[in-house]
């Protein structure tokens, strides 16, 4: 079975009325990524706290070469539920999800809006397999939360129920984003706390949980629809900064990696406190959105930087001045800090 497009070997256990109280007692919690939920302690934790990846679980069922899987996501919350919702049907008319389409709505639960979608498919294997999904937002983020069985397997009602009461009683905190406002500054600037530098972000954007463990720092700003624009530091161990070779060199890698990109601009400008830096403008296409990226490329006391916003063309223009200030703002901070992770190649 398939979360997150992870292929999994699953399972399902019965989980009888009188077990509840044992389940809550298996919670899974995760500071970093801000969450407790109860975990059915037949369920098998098989990987956690993986990029976007919170937890997924192998579910035992009837058939052991036949398990299930249950999982949680995390994702940026989009502007609404609703917006989701209309992109999923719109999708589904298309066909172009996988499965089934046979449930996809708002729910209110005590307040609080849910999307619930489900889709079943018919393996040739055998049996009716239901991917059922509940979506919740909190602290700017959206929690996906998914179960994936066979609907004729004799535990499955049980399993069903555990997964109701998990997505029920999940709990949230502002996760970990690695990242502290600088209360001594009027600006909206946020400090790195592990590697020590920081920068002002655009008015109304704040840090969020990093989609990939590569990036230092990653902030957005409000959603859009369900995009919301975006901005990640990565660094790589300090290295001979060449910026007049880069400018001849980073136009032919960006078409490498992402072939059809329009390299609008690739420059050397004079970033405060750092010197040389290389600015690289480049609109891309992203499913159907047109993508704008402004980023740099510097070299500071201790590491290489690339500093890269992402943004929907259609906004970049007005937002252009203030986002290079932003970039402009950028500064290493006193104290030892560790080696970089290794960055993004190109």
């Amino acid at each position: 079975m398939m979360i997150h497009g992870i292929a999994i070997l699953l399972v399902s256990a019965p989980i009888a009325d009188d077990e509840a109280t044992a389940a809550q007692a298996d919670a899974f919690s995760s500071e970093k990524y801000g969450i407790t939920c109860p975990l059915s302690p037949a369920w098998d934790v098989v990987i956690r706290e993986r990029d976007d990846l919170i937890f997924v679980a192998r579910v035992p069922q009837a058939d052991p070469d036949r398990p299930g899987a249950v999982g949680c996501e995390l994702a940026l919350a989009p502007e609404s539920l609703d917006e989701y919702r209309t992109r999923i049907d719109a999708n589904a008319e298309r066909g172009r999800i996988p499965g089934e389409l046979v449930r996809n709505e708002l729910s209110d639960h005590e307040g609080e809006p849910r999307l619930i979608t489900v889709t079943e498919f018919r393996p040739p294997f055998g049996g009716t397999w239901r991917e059922t999904t509940v979506r919740r937002v909190a602290h700017r983020q959206m929690y996906v939360f998914k179960i994936n069985s066979n609907l004729d397997d004799p535990g499955h009602d049980e399993t069903f129920a555990a997964f109701e009461a998990m997505v029920d009683r999940a709990s949230f905190s502002p996760p970990d984003t690695g990242a502290t406002r600088d209360d001594q500054d009027d600006t909206n600037r946020w400090i790195q706390n592990e590697f020590k530098f920081s920068i002002d972000l655009p008015d109304q954007w704040q840090p969020a949980l990093a989609p990939s463990q590569l990036a230092l720092l990653f902030a957005n700003g409000p959603a859009f629809g369900i995009w919301s624009d975006n901005f990640l530091v990565i660094a790589r161990p300090s290295e001979r900064f060449d910026p007049d070779r880069l400018v001849q060199d980073i136009p032919a890698l960006l078409q490498r990696e992402e072939p059809g990109c329009e390299v609008l601009s690739c420059q050397v400008v004079d970033q405060p406190g750092a010197g040389p830096a290389v600015e690289t403008v480049v609109r891309t296409q992203r499913g159907s959105f047109s993508m704008t990226v402004l980023e740099r490329r510097f070299q500071g006391d201790r590491f290489s930087y690339e500093a890269k916003f992402t943004l929907e063309s259609k906004r970049f223009d007005d937002l252009a001045p203030e986002l290079r200030r932003c970039l402009d703002s950028f500064s290493e901070e006193p104290g030892e800090v560790r080696a970089a992770r290794p960055g993004i190649a190109g």
